[in-house]
């Protein structure tokens, strides 16, 4: 008879033991599971392991023990509701979604949604619509962590999110029969307004960005759009100089931890065209990285990435931000976000009538219409250029002598050549 004895203390104590018995008129060991339940009384379950083999046989009742203690963790009706999201987003949610995704569904739980609930001590049972409806006020009046200001609809649309999926977890293991965070309306979220860089202010970021440790992804965010993940992931073999093409299929990403994924949807998986001028840059910066690497020798950390440090070393996702935002503060420009670069490209792009499905596949959006809703702004400026093109149609048109509007194309060429001589 073999015996192992399992213990769980962060929920409910559970004890099992469980032994292998073998009948004479069958080939097969028993597993027999014996624990106490929440009466004290003794339990036992008796099933068989369909193995001839003692040593598989005690394989297979290991399992089965693993099985029942997480049918005996479950929460019921009587659950305290704090104690519910814990083993929801350290049992359940966990196995189901990518770990930056948990990450966030942790920072959202353990540091807004249980801090409130955990005073009121809620049983599942008691739950009602009410106190979702105290939540989102509470939230949306003064829920920042920092200084109890008032959070963004956008915030505690996710927090609401993160209710009803679990309590959907809830309702289909019968713990409550309806989820009373689905009769919640979220917070409206007001229209996103994507910040960007004229022609003028690239100018001036490009010119101060040469010769800096951040001046490859600067480039590469605002000719391509490309995410941070994507500038961080990039790595010399996805870069193809005899077929001039750039390969995007792989992103670093900062969780708890550092960490390579794919990209973030299907379309954003895509080979961009090298354009003439990225091909010279990049060759250029290949051979910069290579005659340093001869130069350090075995110092060189050949980490493969695109974008690095002078020994060869890969920035961490978490820096690319702060760089940019001490270049920012160095050369008194206005402050924005890296992913903002990409919105500067983008927006560049559609105000030259480049068609918003073509921005869209250049951007890598999963569809047009998100497209559209994020550079919704850039419409103005396209009537204002059909107004005009109308004006001329029409005869009406003013003489009146305009300047020479600064293009994308002139501040790259002398971009380049500066970079070139640095």
């Amino acid at each position: 008879m073999s015996n192992i004895l399992l213990s769980n203390q962060e929920t409910k104590q559970i004890e099992i033991r469980g032994c292998l018995s073998k009948h004479k008129k069958s080939q097969y060991y028993q597993a027999i599971l014996i624990y106490a339940d929440d009466r004290g009384q003794e339990v036992r379950k008796s099933r068989s392991t369909k193995q001839s083999r003692k040593s598989e046989a005690f394989k297979v009742m290991m399992q089965m023990i693993i099985e029942e203690e997480e049918l005996l963790r479950k929460p019921d009706p009587g659950t305290f509701f704090v104690d519910f999201l814990k083993y929801w987003i350290n049992e359940v949610i966990v196995k189901d979604v990518e770990e930056t995704t948990w990450a966030g569904y942790q920072r959202n739980v353990f540091d807004h949604i249980i801090p409130y609930f955990e005073p009121m001590k809620l049983r599942m049972r008691d739950l009602k619509p009410v106190h979702f409806i105290k939540f989102t006020e509470d939230k949306m009046e003064h829920g920042g962590l920092k200084n109890g200001e008032p959070l963004k609809a956008q915030s505690v649309r996710k927090f609401l999110a993160n209710l009803k999926t679990a309590l959907d977890y809830a309702v289909t293991h019968e713990l409550i029969t309806v989820n009373p965070a689905r009769m919640m309306k979220a917070p409206k979220e007001k229209s996103y307004e994507a910040s960007y860089y004229s022609i003028e202010e690239l100018a001036i970021l490009w010119k101060a960005a040469i010769g800096t440790d951040i001046e490859p992804a600067i480039i590469l965010a605002t000719l391509y759009g490309f995410r941070r993940g994507e500038v961080c992931g990039l790595k010399w073999d996805m870069v193809n100089f005899r077929s001039k093409r750039i390969h995007i299929f792989e992103t670093r990403t900062q969780s708890s931890k550092e960490i390579t994924k794919g990209t973030k949807n299907k379309a954003s998986k895509r080979t961009m065209p090298m354009l003439d001028i990225t091909y010279d840059y990049l060759l250029r910066l290949k051979e910069k990285q290579n005659e340093q690497k001869a130069f350090m020798r075995s110092s060189w950390i050949d980490s493969g990435y695109v974008v690095a440090y002078a020994d060869g070393k890969q920035p961490s996702v978490s820096n690319f931000n702060k760089m940019l935002t001490r270049l920012l503060e160095k050369h008194g420009l206005r402050h924005i976000r890296f992913h903002d670069l990409r919105h500067s490209i983008a927006t560049y792009l559609l105000e030259i009538g480049v068609p918003i499905a073509d921005v869209s596949a250049w951007l890598g959006h999963g569809n047009v219409q998100t497209t559209a809703k994020i550079y919704a702004h850039v419409t103005l400026g396209m009537r204002l250029n059909t107004a005009k093109t109308l004006d001329k149609v029409f005869g009406y048109t003013k003489q009146v002598e305009e300047e020479k509007p600064l293009t994308i194309e002139g501040v790259i060429r002398d971009l380049f050549e500066l970079s070139a001589a640095a």
